[in-house]
C-alpha cells in the first residue's frame, strides 16, 4: 500500500476544539455520575484501569462488531469516538499520574522526527529507523 500524503482535510482547530470539548464533556460525565477520579482514593493507577477494563473491551467489541458488518462512515466514526471518549476516562480517573502520561506520551511524540522515524506501511505504525528490528519484520 503506497498512500499519498494528503494534507489533513480538517483544520488543527477544529481538531483540538473537538477534542478539547470532548475532553471537558468527560469531565462533566464522570462528576455527574460520581466516577471520576475522586473516586479512586485508595487504588493504583493499574488497579483503576483493571476495574474500568470492561468498559473500553466493550467498546472496542463494538467497533469489530461495527467493521464486521460493514456499517456507514457515521456508525465506525461514533465507535471509534465512544474509544477514545472512555480513554480519556481512564486518563482522568488515574488522576495526577493520568495527567503526568499524557505529558510524557506528548513530548515522546513530539521528539519523533523524518530522520528518526519512519511509517511501517502494512501496520500504519511509525516506528524508529534504527533500533527495535523485531518491529520491522
Amino acid at each position: 500500500m503506497n498512500n499519498k500524503y494528503q494534507p489533513n482535510n480538517i483544520s488543527k482547530k477544529e481538531f483540538t476544539n473537538a477534542i478539547k470539548k470532548m475532553a471537558d464533556e468527560v469531565w462533566e460525565f464522570h462528576n455527574r455520575f460520581k466516577v471520576g477520579s475522586g473516586r479512586f482514593k485508595n487504588e493504583s493507577p493499574n488497579e483503576i484501569i483493571k476495574m474500568r477494563k470492561k468498559i473500553l473491551d466493550e467498546e472496542f467489541l463494538e467497533l469489530n462488531q461495527a467493521l464486521d458488518n460493514n456499517e456507514d462512515e457515521v456508525s465506525i466514526a461514533d465507535e471509534v469516538s465512544d474509544i477514545l471518549f472512555v480513554a480519556m476516562g481512564h486518563i482522568e480517573s488515574m488522576g495526577d499520574f493520568g495527567i503526568s502520561s499524557i505529558k510524557n506520551v506528548t513530548k515522546k511524540n513530539s521528539l519523533k522526527t523524518i530522520e528518526t522515524h519512519k511509517l511501517r506501511e502494512d501496520t500504519g505504525k511509525i516506528l524508529p529507523i534504527k533500533g527495535k528490528p523485531h518491529k520491522w519484520k
